[in-house]
């Protein structure tokens, strides 16, 4: 009887620099930056050390390839440009917190890897804060800012209208995701979501 040897599927460039991001942001978010090791990433993806570095020479480039994959898969989420050529202006509030709390419900290790990387002191979280995330305001502000010219909005500042609108939906992520807060665990994603977009209408909008 012939003996029949399983052969290890071997994984394309592209497919393997996939499967170490995938990983690595799973192992990051539970262990930080510096609690997780090269060792560790590659024995959770079924490979060898040597590979991960032929793909990333160190950490840091795949943590910095991480917020790249992040930002390129959710872009066109977040930036709902189509809606807000239109004028649809609750449609691009929508959008935005809708996919904010969906990301986070079927997966909030990016936010965990993001709270690791702050409370250690890592660049990751500044890097995220400095670029991605101060270009998200800068167009969800500017947004913002047009309806305070026609005067269908209280006028706040540009830069705090758009962080309080992320705030209400950031709290509630880390009260249900992260905290496990009872108290919100049956409320559904799509009704959290028209409720945060209602009240910061409601609260700020004239008339």
């Amino acid at each position: 009887m012939k003996k029949v040897v399983q052969r290890r599927t071997r994984l394309k460039g592209e497919q393997r620099r996939e499967q170490i991001i995938r990983t690595a942001t799973k192992v990051f978010a539970h262990h930080g930056f510096r609690g997780a090791t090269v060792r560790q990433l590659a024995r959770e993806a079924g490979i060898s050390e040597a590979m991960i570095y032929h793909h990333f020479p160190s950490k840091e480039a795949l943590y910095d390839a991480i917020l790249e994959k992040k930002m390129e898969r959710t872009k066109h989420l977040y930036f709902p440009t189509d809606a807000a050529r239109t004028k649809q202006d609750r449609s691009v509030l929508e959008t935005i917190i809708a996919t904010f709390l969906r990301e986070q419900s079927e997966d909030n290790s990016f936010m965990r890897m993001l709270l690791f990387s702050a409370l250690e002191g890592h660049d990751l979280a500044r890097k995220f804060v400095r670029k991605p995330l101060q270009d998200f305001f800068n167009f969800l502000g500017a947004y913002l800012e047009a309806w305070m010219k026609d005067g269908s909005m209280t006028p706040l500042n540009r830069q705090v209208a758009p962080r309080l609108l992320l705030g209400m939906a950031h709290f509630l992520v880390l009260l249900r995701e992260i905290y496990r807060d009872p108290g919100i665990k049956d409320v559904g994603i799509e009704d959290l979501g028209r409720l945060i977009v209602d009240i910061f209408c409601n609260g700020i909008m004239e008339g």
